[in-house]
């Protein structure tokens, strides 16, 4: 046999040709079909076809197992969604750097305007008009970051019920610990990783090292919330950082 490169042509071999209909589950063959085109989807780059696959072969209801390991991969997908808008938000706060004008540059122009009576108008309507081109820029930035949060949301819940599918395997607790980093729950995070080593000892040296930077990236984030500064502005102004 030649030229078998999906499921369904395994699966009509099988019930077709082989005469194995009582022996292949058609739901399992669909889960898994729609299982391997996300994951083609993902290696593409094709975030949304992957995760639309994804949910297809969810949606078949196939073994815990099973629904373990889709789960899995479409958090992966939704990190990656979350990975270009996290990009993007960081183009647009560069952009906004450049928008904002130097205290030297200001103090040039309100004395400009003093010294000027007749431009001072013109001047002060020309600050004016950058503050509000800042506050659309700025507008952007939180609609951004609130993609960015929102996908890492999706990623979370798909990772989190993959502990409880999959609680045996390794990937499903360093990736939930890995998103909830991200969603600056730390305290949670650390302790995924945690269980992580207790399924598999030999991680032991490499998670210590993260959780031994996580309880470091605590600290900045306390220390930043510290100054009074509203939760959502130190969480956009600490993922914007790095």
């Amino acid at each position: 046999v030649t030229n078998v490169d999906s499921v369904d042509k395994v699966y009509r071999i099988l019930t077709r040709h082989m005469n194995l209909v009582g022996a292949v589950n058609p739901v399992g063959c669909e889960c898994i079909k729609w299982t391997y085109k996300g994951n083609r989807h993902l290696e593409a780059g094709e975030v949304a076809l992957a995760i639309d696959a994804y949910d297809k072969a969810l949606a078949t209801n196939y073994t815990n197992h099973q629904e373990g390991k889709v789960l899995l991969m479409r958090a992966t997908a939704f990190l990656e969604r979350a990975s270009a808008h996290k990009l993007e938000l960081r183009s647009i706060v560069q952009d906004m750097s450049k928008s904002v004008p130097t205290r030297s540059s200001l103090r040039l122009l309100y004395q400009q305007a003093a010294l000027h009576p007749t431009l001072s108008v013109s001047i002060l309507n020309r600050v004016l008009d950058d503050a509000h081109k800042q506050e659309s820029i700025f507008l952007q930035t939180k609609y951004r970051h609130g993609l960015y949060q929102y996908a890492l949301l999706h990623a979370a819940r798909d990772a989190l019920r993959a502990t409880q599918l999959l609680p045996a395997n390794t990937q499903s607790w360093l990736q939930a610990g890995e998103i909830l980093s991200e969603l600056w729950i730390l305290p949670e995070s650390v302790r995924y990783y945690e269980k992580a080593i207790e399924v598999d000892l030999s991680l032991a040296e490499s998670v210590t090292a993260i959780v031994q930077r996580l309880r470091k990236r605590k600290e900045v984030y306390d220390n930043a919330r510290a100054y009074g500064w509203p939760e959502d502005i130190v969480r956009l102004a600490l993922d914007v950082a790095g």
